[in-house]
This record gives C-alpha cells, sequence and structure tokens, in this order.
C-alpha cells in the first residue's frame, strides 16, 4: 500500500500538474475554483469580469466579489511545489552553513527539520540529544523521490496570518483551519479541534462521496457506450440508406435507359416500315404518272397528223386506255404520325422521390385543410386566355389570387409590368456575376441586384441602364438576400442581418434565428423587413433600426421549409415553401389564406428545385407574377 502512494504521489510532483494552463509556468498563488480546476492569482485577475469569472476549461461560471484573492488557496498544490522546487536546485547548500554565512555542499536532508546538511552539520546532527531521533537521509536519494512520502507527511502549513505558527487546529465555527495563536485571539471562544480530529471526523465522508462518485464515473461510462454504439448504428444505417438510394437511382437510370432503348428500336422498326410504304407508294404514283404522260402524249400525236380512220380506229383504245388510268386508286398510303405519350404518375408527381420519416415526426399529415380550390398554379398570361369570356377580371383573380376579404380588386390582368435586360456591370469582367437577389426601391424605381460571385451590389435606372456599384462591408461573409426598406439596405449573410446605406456604409447586424445557410428577404413599405426563417416555418420582422418588431407564424403548419418571400400591399405575406413545394399565402396574424401547388412533371421538378430560383413580387395591381430567373453560369 506504501509503494502505490508513493508511486501515486511521484506522478503529481510533476511539472505537467503543476503548471497553470494559462500561463503555463508552475503555479504562484494557486487559486481552486469550485468546479476544482486551478490557476496562478494573478492569472484569475484576468478573467474578472463585473465580479465574475468563468472557468478557461469548463466554462463555470464563478461569482469572485472580492476579486481572485477571494477565493480559497490550493494548498495542497502549494505542498507539491515545495517538494518540487526542492528537486530543481542544481546546487544544494547546507542550511545551517548558510545561516553562518558560510557555502558548503549539502549531503544530507533531515525530514524533521526540513533542513539540507553538509558533512559536519550531518555529524553533528546525529550527536544532538535534541535531534538525536530525526531521520536524516542522503540527499541524493531524498532528490531521486525514495523520500517523498514521509517528506510530504512531515510538512506543516503555515498561518497566513502567524508565518511561524503551523495550522494545527480546526473551527467549527468558521469551518477554517487555524493555528495556535488564532486559537488564543480570534478564535477564543469558537468550537475548536484539533487537525487530526477534524480530518479523521470528515475523512469517511470524503471516502463516500469518492466511492458515489466511481458509481457516477460508471454510470456515464455506461451511456457514453451506449451513445456510441447508437452514434455507429446511426451511421450503419445512414450508408445502408444511402446505398439503398444509390442503387434505386441506379436501378431506376437503368430501367429508363431500357425504355429509351426499347421505345427506340420499336419507333424505329414503324418508322423503316413506314418509309419503306412510302417508297413504294411513290414508285407505283410514278409508274402512273408515267403511263399517263405516254398517253397524252400518243393521243396528241394522233390528233395532230393522224388521218380521219386513224383517230376513229385509236379512239375506242384511248378512251379505255385514259378511263383506266382514271379509275386508278391508291391501295395502300401510309398511315399518321404515331402519337407519342409518356406514363409517369400522377398521383405522385408533387411528392419527394426520397421520403424520410424523422424522430418526432408524423408518416403522413393531413394537408386537405389547406388545399385551395384551385389546384393547378395559374402562371403569367396563358392561362388567364383559358378562362372563358364571360369572365371578368375581377372574377379571375378574386378565384385565383385574392383574399375574400377584399372589397375590390382593379386591373387584375396577369402580365409582366417590365420587361428588359440589364447591361454589363463592369463587376462582371472581374468575374462571372452570380446574382442571388434583386430589389427595387420604392420611391425611385430603380433596381438592385445583388452579385454574389463579385461582392457588389449593382444599381440599374428603371430602364435597365447601369448606374453605379455599391460594395459590400468586407466580414468575410457571402451575402445571399437584399431588401430595400426606406433609405437602408438589408442584406443577409449566414446567419446575420446587415443594414447598409445606399453607399455600402455598414449600419448594424443582426443575429438570426435558426442555423439555415441563407434568409431571403422581403421589405413592407418602409416599416420593416421580414426575414423568412427556413425550417421554423417563421417570419422574423425588423424594423430599419435594428428592433424585431413581431413574428409570424402560420397556424398549425409544420414539417416545411420556407425559402422566398413577399409582402403585398395588404401586408398579406407570400413564401415559397421548398420542402411541401408550395406557396403560402397567410396574414400577419398567422391565418394561411391560400396554398398554390403546382402541377410539375418530373423533369420540370428536376429542373425548378435544382437549378432555378423562384421568385415572387406581388404587384399593387393585385396579380401573382411568377419569374423564373436561372442563377447558373
Amino acid at each position: 500500500m506504501a509503494t502505490q502512494s508513493s508511486t501515486s504521489l511521484q506522478d503529481l510532483i510533476q511539472e505537467a500538474f503543476l503548471t497553470c494552463k494559462i500561463c503555463y509556468d508552475l503555479y504562484t498563488m494557486p487559486k481552486i475554483l469550485p468546479c476544482l480546476h486551478s490557476y496562478c492569482q494573478r492569472c484569475l485577475e484576468l478573467l474578472v469580469k463585473n465580479g465574475a469569472l468563468q472557468c478557461p476549461e469548463c466554462r463555470l461560471q464563478t461569482e469572485v466579489s472580492g476579486g481572485a484573492a477571494g477565493l480559497k488557496t490550493n494548498f495542497f498544490i502549494n505542498g507539491l511545489l515545495e517538494l518540487f522546487q526542492m528537486k530543481k536546485k542544481k546546487e544544494l547548500e547546507c542550511t545551517i552553513c548558510s545561516n553562518a554565512q558560510k557555502t558548503m555542499a549539502a549531503t544530507s536532508r533531515c525530514l524533521d527539520c526540513k533542513d539540507f546538511l553538509c558533512q559536519t552539520c550531518t555529524q553533528g546532527h546525529c550527536c544532538s540529544r535534541l535531534t538525536l531521533h530525526h531521520k536524516v537521509v542522503n540527499v541524493e536519494e531524498f532528490l531521486a523521490g525514495h523520500y517523498d512520502a514521509e517528506a510530504r507527511l512531515l510538512q506543516e502549513l503555515c498561518c497566513q496570518d502567524h508565518p511561524q505558527e503551523a495550522l494545527r487546529f480546526f473551527c467549527d465555527t468558521c469551518s477554517v483551519p487555524i493555528c495556535r495563536d488564532c486559537r488564543m485571539l480570534d478564535h477564543f471562544q469558537h468550537d475548536v479541534i484539533s487537525m487530526a480530529s477534524a480530518v479523521q471526523r470528515e475523512r469517511p465522508l470524503v471516502e463516500q462521496l469518492i466511492k458515489n462518485l466511481e458509481g457516477t464515473i460508471i454510470s456515464i461510462s455506461e451511456q457514453e457506450k451506449a451513445v456510441e454504439e447508437a452514434r455507429d448504428q446511426l451511421q450503419a444505417e445512414g450508408e445502408r440508406m444511402k446505398e439503398k438510394i444509390c442503387k434505386y437511382v441506379e436501378d431506376i437510370t437503368a430501367y429508363i435507359f431500357a425504355q429509351k432503348e426499347t421505345a427506340l428500336a420499336k419507333l424505329n422498326a414503324f418508322l423503316t416500315e413506314q418509309l419503306e410504304g412510302f417508297c413504294l407508294t411513290q414508285k407505283e404514283l410514278q409508274s402512273q404518272k408515267d403511263k399517263a404522260v405516254c398517253t397524252r402524249e400518243f393521243s396528241q400525236r394522233v390528233l395532230s397528223v393522224g388521218k380521219d380512220y386513224e383517230i376513229l380506229h385509236l379512239e375506242g383504245m384511248i378512251q379505255n386506255k385514259v378511263g383506266e388510268l382514271q379509275a386508278f386508286k391508291l391501295q395502300q398510303f401510309p398511315s399518321q404520325t404515331p402519337e407519342l405519350s409518356i406514363a409517369w404518375d400522377e398521383s405522385r408527381s408533387e411528392d419527394s422521390l426520397f421520403n424520410f420519416v424523422f424522430p418526432g415526426e408524423q408518416p403522413k399529415r393531413d394537408m386537405q385543410r389547406l388545399e385551395p380550390i384551385n389546384e393547378s398554379l395559374v402562371l403569367l398570361g396563358k392561362e388567364r386566355d383559358k378562362a372563358s369570356d364571360s369572365d371578368s377580371e375581377e372574377d379571375f383573380c378574386s378565384s385565383m389570387f385574392c383574399s375574400p376579404t377584399r372589397s375590390s380588386c382593379r386591373s387584375c390582368c396577369v402580365r409582366a409590368e417590365y420587361t428588359y435586360n440589364f447591361e454589363l456591370a463592369p463587376s462582371s469582367f472581374r468575374g462571372s456575376p452570380n446574382i442571388t437577389g434583386i430589389a427595387v426601391v420604392s420611391h425611385t424605381g430603380q433596381t438592385l441586384l445583388l452579385d454574389q460571385e463579385n461582392d457588389v451590389i449593382n444599381q440599374y435606372s428603371p430602364r435597365g441602364q447601369f448606374q453605379k456599384e455599391i460594395p459590400l462591408p468586407d466580414f468575410f461573409s457571402v451575402f445571399y438576400g437584399i431588401s430595400v426598406c426606406g433609405e437602408t439596405l438589408a442584406c443577409s449573410s449566414g446567419t446575420h442581418l446587415f443594414f447598409l446605406t445606399f453607399d455600402g456604409d455598414f449600419l448594424r447586424k443582426l443575429q438570426l434565428r435558426g442555423s439555415e445557410s441563407s434568409y431571403p428577404l422581403a421589405s413592407y413599405q418602409d416599416s420593416y423587413v421580414a426575414v423568412s426563417e427556413g425550417t421554423l416555418c417563421s417570419i422574423s420582422l425588423y424594423s430599419p433600426s435594428g428592433s424585431c418588431v413581431g413574428r409570424v407564424q402560420p397556424n398549425n403548419y409544420e414539417g416545411g421549409k420556407f425559402l422566398f418571400i413577399a409582402v403585398n400591399r395588404w401586408e398579406e405575406f407570400i413564401v415559397l415553401d421548398f420542402a411541401k413545394k408550395q406557396i403560402v399565402i397567410m396574414k400577419k396574424s398567422g391565418l394561411v389564406l391560400n396554398v398554390l401547388k403546382p402541377s410539375t412533371s418530373l423533369l420540370s421538378k428536376f429542373i425548378t428545385f435544382h437549378f432555378l430560383h423562384l421568385m415572387l413580387l406581388w404587384t399593387s395591381n393585385c396579380c401573382l407574377v411568377v419569374s423564373w430567373i436561372c442563377l447558373g453560369r
């Protein structure tokens, strides 16, 4: 048992254990925090802010109204430091000779007196009646650590108020160790016991705490093992699902290519057969044409130079030949062009090909209450022309887009207000533009295009002429969305919202909710900027001054991912739900007015949601303009 204790003590008397984790030097006045981490007092003083400090390792917050000096001193570290620093000295001098102003090399160490002794003083120390029973050991063995346990046992901690007195008592009233002088002065009327009695009383409690901690460690280890197993299982299941998805895509791709080859082979066979029929028919028609031409030429010659009796003699034959030619009817004529139909499960065309049911989600949700009367999404003017001539523009608009609460709807012709091309900005010559945001300055009609590739905002006139570049602030961020609110320019980058001037000067920066990779923006007049919050299925409203003035959360709406957003003049919010592939129109209160679900094929779905961005603009004339803008290079 003694050997194990000695080995453990030697492991502790090492520079790594006695080094401060802040200054990476030996401890100086080590202070211990409630989390049992120790640091130098001077190092902790630098961390004190507003009467509190945070542990650099575990981040535990500790109140220190009196500064770091008010924390408990780690006497355990101090005791080990004393032994360590003695061993670090290269040349040890005799303590007795040094007091007599002599310099003699030490050869021994008295564990009781804690003095280093030269050979002469060692002999005298062993012969003196007062020190006859002291334990004097060889200095080399002492420095090698052979007597660390005994030296540690004989160590005494001195009182800070009375440096010459050792702490041999414990005050139960104050719960502090005290010396003899403290007992007779400040703690005379307190309950005081010897230090040994106090330790004997408290040791079983500490041992029980350690024993309980061992059970806690075992429990945490078991939980750690369970978490590791669950993580491995999740990774394995994830890999299995990836393989399944890839295998399915490979199979369906092979199936589609096989269907392609089969269909092309059938079509080629049909075309070959039909083309051969065309050739035979053409030959037959050419033969009949040649016969008719020959008959006509022969008949004309007979009429021109023939005698009367010759004409009358051949008239019957000519008549029979002409009748034969006129009676000719084409027996075989090629069939019409075949009709092509591509079979696709239209009932699933609006759903994802691969669906996951994550923990806490229901396998299927009843969305019938959100379905609009008109399930098809009307795009621009084509569907408008299909409406019956008897329907007025007001009736068409009300049935498709307008809220039942609106009293009137004027000039709801579904058409683009402006159509023009933008001039190339100077930034386009530095790098291919990547337009990720567009905004219109309402009081001037100017258009702002956010060029993510070149980190600029290009300003254009209402007719598309380039006017100037607005530089983006250098925050090592990638800007995504843009909106104009009064005289302030709002841009989103990562999980932050930036407010800028129209010259690109930085005003303020806000932290957005969630952890989306991009946050589309829209503005309502000059009041606020609306931020679409992705999987939170909500919209936060921020004033140009930087304060949050509200939040829009659709009632009973979950499992979506809000992307592009617009706000109309009735302060109704139109958002594109990427996850559910639908457009949601709601009031500021969260009441859902309408949900528009476009009917899309597999190809249009792929193009729409992978290469194109959907941008919604709810115009003042109450018409929904849906424009598709390609952002690829």
